[in-house]
C-alpha cells in the first residue's frame, strides 16, 4: 500500500525531535508511515503559531493499527499521522478489557 511504503522508520535509538527525552522509535515501539503521506504539526504552522490539523492517513489503517493496540499520532494535538506507537495499555476498550481478564479484538 502507498501508505505504507517505504516505511520513514522503526527502531531509531534517538530524542524525539527538538527534545532531550527518548523517542518510543528508540524502545522499539513506534513506526512512521510513509512521509509522502504524512502531515506534521510543525509543518503545519501559520504565522500565528496554530498549527492547523490535517491528515492523509485513510481510516482504515488507522483502525487495523488501533485495534492491535497501537495509538495514532494523528490524534494528539501536536500531531503526526505518520506515526503509530505500540501503547496498548493507552487505548480505553483494551484497558477495560484487559482488566476483566479478557481478549480484545
Amino acid at each position: 500500500d502507498r501508505y505504507l511504503s517505504p516505511p520513514a522508520g522503526a527502531y531509531n535509538c534517538r530524542p524525539i525531535a527538538a527534545e532531550a527525552r527518548g523517542s518510543p522509535h528508540g524502545w522499539g515501539i513506534a513506526i512512521d508511515l510513509a512521509v509522502v503521506h504524512a502531515n506534521y504539526w510543525l509543518w503545519a504552522r501559520r504565522p500565528a503559531d496554530r498549527p492547523v490539523w490535517r491528515n492523509k492517513i485513510p481510516r482504515a489503517i488507522v483502525d487495523i493499527f488501533e485495534r492491535h493496540g497501537f495509538i495514532w499520532g494523528g490524534r494528539w494535538h501536536h500531531y503526526d499521522t505518520m506515526h503509530f506507537e505500540y501503547r496498548p495499555e493507552l487505548l480505553p476498550d483494551r484497558v477495560e478489557a484487559t482488566a476483566r481478564g479478557r481478549r480484545t479484538r
